[in-house]
């Protein structure tokens, strides 16, 4: 049996393009302004204060072609809220394919009822649903609302029958365009077997350890301090690593654009919002350049991770990185004055 693997994620594009360099761009990590329809006591926004913009659609569709014509090769709709909810979802997918980006989302599956999962489909967008349990009733707590579980079943219905035919043999893999991810808790690693059997062939099943930011870290002791984190190395690695202990290509290769037009370290890095400018200025290369600076640099000092929010020492890192960004700013601010 061929592995299988998702069009978009990093070994899809590590097979379709060979060895990356460290500058190399090939992810764009967009957030839309928060809106969601669940409550999941594992979001890494929910309880989180900060600002959500709103960029303009035109905008946004100037953004992706800038960095097309830096290398990107995926747009990733991650990072706030349910994408799907956004007034300007269906356009932006509709541009990335039309412009021969892949449009890569992250969903919790909700609001794709048939129309909006032949849409997809026809634009060949990848899909990451999250699934935290098999158990109608497990679910339905996990997300904060009666009943989510049935109208999840009934859209992979819907999504499963469209997305047949954007599954196709490339050498050694079969590419799929469809996963399916869950985050470890105390008591969803026994639904792992049942979730990797609905997957069968035509879907990725990618385990993640949870993120201790906003709503999980409320929920730590309760739902996520025992947690098996280590269950997901025997099932697969994450969607943006080529191994598990692997950085992730998502910040690695990419530029990641918050709701406002501020560039993040990464789309869940929210607290970075202010450190390194937005998506105004004159050269995204250097602006990049400045994110896996702050990254490098807080690496050497505090060892490497796979995930910098799931970094020990995350919170140095903002703090660190603000008080580096202060001291650029006073020395740039001066530099301006001596040369007037």
């Amino acid at each position: 049996m061929k592995e299988i693997i998702l069009r978009g994620s990093a070994r899809y594009l590590y097979y379709q393009y060979g060895k990356t360099k460290k500058s190399t761009i090939d992810y764009i990590m967009l957030n839309l302004p928060f809106r969601c329809n669940y409550k999941c006591f594992k979001c890494c926004n929910r309880f989180r204060k900060f600002k959500s913009g709103k960029l303009s659609l035109d905008k946004i569709r100037n953004t992706i072609l800038r960095l097309k014509k830096l290398g990107a090769k995926v747009l990733v709709i991650a990072g706030e809220g349910e994408p799907t909810l956004n007034k300007n979802f269906k356009s932006i997918v509709k541009f990335v394919d039309e412009n021969g980006l892949i449009p890569y989302v992250f969903t919790n599956g909700s609001k794709i009822n048939q129309k909006l999962a032949y849409f997809l489909s026809k634009h060949k967008a990848s899909l990451i649903i999250n699934m935290d349990s098999f158990n109608p009733q497990k679910y339905d707590v996990y997300v904060g609302r009666k009943g989510s579980f049935n109208v999840l079943m009934q859209n992979f219905g819907y999504i499963r029958r469209y997305y047949q035919k954007n599954t196709y043999e490339l050498g050694e893999y079969k590419v799929v365009s469809l996963a399916v991810n869950l985050v470890l808790n105390n008591e969803n690693s026994d639904q792992i077997p049942k979730i990797k059997e609905f997957c069968n062939e035509d879907m990725v099943f990618v385990v993640n350890e949870p993120i201790n930011i906003g709503s999980a870290k409320k929920n730590w002791k309760s739902r996520f301090d025992d947690a098996e984190a280590n269950v997901y190395k025997k099932v697969s690695y994450p969607l943006g690593t080529l191994a598990p202990d692997k950085e992730c290509s998502y910040m690695r290769n990419g530029l990641s654009v918050g709701s406002d037009g501020r560039i993040l370290t990464c789309a869940y890095a929210l607290e970075t919002q202010d450190l390194y400018g937005n998506i105004g200025v004159k050269n995204l290369i250097s602006a990049r350049k400045k994110v896996m600076k702050s990254v490098d640099e807080f690496y050497a000092k505090y060892g490497k991770s796979r995930c910098i929010l799931r970094h020990p020492e995350y919170k140095k890192f903002i703090e660190e990185t603000k008080n580096v960004e202060k001291n650029w700013n006073k020395s740039s601010s001066f530099r301006r004055k001596e040369t007037k």
